[in-house]
Formats: structure tokens, sequence, C-alpha cells
């Protein structure tokens, strides 16, 4: 249906602009227009905003006639959008002739639809009756003012533009950040003072951009594909000894008629400089973290080896153990139950104390003292024993420095070792 073929043409802004450029261009108005983007759009969509509101509401658009007598204030944005033209200096024939490759511009988007040809043909005699009607209102509206009072308007109009352009030009100039303007082809035609201060002036041989910031590229399209608009770029120039915050502004994107580039740099030399240091110490503490992680593994597996030996020596000592009180101790105890004479008991009770210190001794468990020791003090023995420094067996047992000494000063002491000059690994070493 025609009326969803007009409805549609509201999600087409995009496609609008660039159709609207190339009339534009065609027809001579492109490099007059000082127009931004965003007035371009509310230029579309003032034009279009009354039909699509007739056709939201179903009602009749009606005939060229009757839309010429209206008194609904259906034109009232276009006539108020071209009041605002005049009164800036444009003149009735450029505004009719931009109004006239809008309406252009629409209808190329209704064709390139590929809706069948009797709907396209109806949109477009709609929107064609409704921009007739339009015209004939714009050029009443537009020979109605009287020329004093648009003098009026165009002086005050040029006074704002001045005024507007004076402080632009001001914030230009004193801002800090490096500004460099350049046109289509990315040759630098205007610098701020800080950027000419900071990159001085550029020389003839080297008059664009990717010249004076050395730029990947060798063409504006190349460095825009590196460096794409409106995102943040961290160049360095001087072999690398600056560093720069780069953003790139397309003018197109606020006036369809400008081609040229603002190139807006920032100095973040310091915050570079800070970064790669703190990167540096992140990696010198990595490193260290790795190699005490590698020490600690190598404790550990010490660790498990030691316990796995003592876990040997422990059966083995049972065994041995075992096999002593079967052949030794219960013979012997058997005798001294046997025995009625008190001496002969006094005998084997002596012989069997030697034999259970005997076994004693030969279990490996040395000194007798080291018995009175608590499993804590006896696993530090073991690693004193092994030439474990105090701070190793602190971390092997996850104790603190400070435990690890108060065991050992217990160990001493229990050991009969307090106040001699004794040394507790040569003590041990000797004992094991």
């Amino acid at each position: 249906m025609p009326r969803e073929m007009l409805l549609a043409l509201e999600g087409l802004v995009e496609p609008f602009l660039v159709k609207w450029t190339e009339h534009m261009n065609r027809a001579g108005y492109l490099l007059l227009t000082t127009a931004k983007k965003e007035d371009c759009i509310l230029s579309y969509q003032g034009f279009l905003q009354p039909l699509w509101t007739e056709l939201r509401a179903r009602r009749d658009l009606g005939d060229f006639a009757s839309l010429l007598r209206r008194q609904d204030g259906w034109a009232e944005d276009v006539l108020a959008m071209s009041q605002r033209h005049r009164f800036r200096g444009v003149t009735a024939e450029m505004f009719l002739g931009c109004f006239k490759t809008l309406v252009h511009s629409v209808e190329d988007l209704l064709h390139e639809m590929n809706a069948p040809a009797d709907r396209t043909l109806a949109a477009t005699d709609i929107l064609r009756r409704y921009a007739d009607a339009l015209d004939t209102l714009l050029i009443g509206h537009w020979t109605a003012l009287s020329q004093q009072e648009a003098l009026a308007r165009l002086d005050a109009s040029n006074r704002q533009l001045t005024l507007q352009k004076n402080k632009f030009e001001n914030i230009f100039a004193t801002t800090s950040d490096l500004v460099l303007v350049t046109d289509a082809r990315g040759r630098v035609e205007e610098v701020n003072k800080a950027a000419r201060f900071f990159l001085g002036e550029p020389s003839p041989d080297h008059t664009t951009v990717w010249e004076i910031l050395d730029l990947k590229g060798g063409t504006m399209a190349e460095v825009l594909a590196l460096y794409p608009p409106d995102a943040a770029h961290e160049i360095g120039i001087r072999d690398g000894t600056v560093f720069l915050e780069m953003r790139i502004a397309p003018f197109s994107s606020v006036s369809l008629a400008s081609s040229n580039y603002l190139f807006l740099l920032t100095d973040i030399t310091g915050h570079v400089r800070y970064r790669v240091t703190l990167e540096e110490n992140v990696r010198a503490r990595t490193a260290e973290l790795e190699q005490k992680t590698a020490r600690l593994e190598e404790m550990n597996i010490t660790l498990r080896n030691v316990l796995s030996s003592i876990e040997s020596e422990r059966k083995e000592s049972q065994r041995s153990i075992a096999h002593a009180v079967e052949t030794t101790l219960l013979p012997t105890l058997k005798y001294v139950q046997s025995a009625d004479d008190p001496a002969v008991r006094r005998g084997y009770a002596g012989l069997l104390s030697d034999q259970l210190m005997r076994l004693y001794d030969d279990s490996g468990g040395g000194d007798a003292r080291l018995l009175s020791l608590t499993p804590t003090e006896f696993k530090i023995c073991q690693f004193i024993q092994s030439g474990s420094r105090t701070k190793d067996i602190a971390e092997a047992l996850n104790l603190s420095v400070e435990t690890v000494q108060s065991h050992r000063k217990n160990i001493r002491r229990k050991l009969s070792l307090s106040g001699k000059d004794v040394n507790l690994f040569t003590f041990l070493k000797a004992s094991g």
C-alpha cells in the first residue's frame, strides 16, 4: 500500500542524507550551504511529519486545492524553517531549489523500495501533491515579509554569527590541546597556537597530516582506515619519546557541505611513561612470585620425600620392634614369670631392662630425651637435621618465623642444651 511506503520513509534518514547530498551537489547548492547534518535531518522530518500524521490517522490528505485552503497550521513548521533561512541571507531561489532537491531525494527513496509500479506511482503522486501545496505556500509566505524587516532580521543574524565565529576562534586559539585542520586530501590548512608551539610550523615538504604526526598510511583514506574517526588512538612522535592521544572528527558529521577533518591531540607522555613503569613493576613482581612459587614447590617435594622416608623408617622400626619382642622380650618375660627365686627374677628383670634399652637404641631413636618432644618439635628437629633454615621451616610448616624460633628454644631446653655452647644441628646429627 502507498501508505506503508510513505510511513517507511521515517526509518530512511541516513539513505536520504546520501541522496540529498548528491542532488544538492549536482544542483550547485552544496558548496553554498552552511547547514549542519542535524539541520538536514530536521528538514527531512519537518517536511514529512504532517504527511505522516495524516497517514497514521488514516485521514484523506485531500487534493492540491484543499491543502491550500486548510487552516489547521499543517505547514507552519516548514514555513517557519523558510523564514529562518531567509533571515540568514538565503535567497528564495536557493531555498526553493534546495526544497526541490529534498523532494527529489524522497522520490528516489520511494522508487528504490522495489514495490509494484502501481503502488510506487500512487505513493509518488501523494508526495508530489503534498510537496506542490507546500511549494505554493512557501512562495506566498516568502513574499509576504517586507524588505525592511528581512534586512533587519538578516543584520541580527549576521551579528549573531559573527559572535559565534569569534567565540570558536578564541577557543581554537587558546585551548591547550593540539588542533590541526586538514582538507579532504589530508593537507594541513590550519593549526592552533598550541600545535604550532608543540609541533612547529609545517615545512613546505611535509604538509600532510601523516607526515607531521608520523602516522601510518600515505593517503587520507588509509589514515582513516587505520585510525577510525571518533575513537581515541595513541600515537608516538619524535622517535617514540613523546606520546599523544589523537581523535579525528570529520566536518561532514556536522555539515554535509564540508569535507575537512579536525585532528585533536592531547599530550599523554607522562601517563604513558607511568603506565610503562607500572607494567615493568608488574612483570618484575610476577617473576618474583613465580620464583617463590617454584621454591615452595621444591620445598614441598623435599617435605614429601622427608615424610615418605620417615614413614618407611617408621614401618621398618615397627617390624624390627615386633621381631625383637617376639624373639627376645617375650621369652625373657616368660622366664621372669616362671622363676621362683627372687634373685633369679631380679636378674631376668635387669636383663629385660637392658634388652628394652638396646631395643630403643637399635630402633634409631638416639637420645631418649627426644621422646619428650611434641610432634611439631620433632618435625622441626627433622628439618634441622636436613639442614633447613628457620625461614624455610616456617614456610614449609605454615608457621611464623617467631613461632619456629620459640620451638627451637623449647627443644634446646628439653634436650638440656640451654646455656651450653652446643649447636642444635650438630647435636641432632650426632643423635640421629
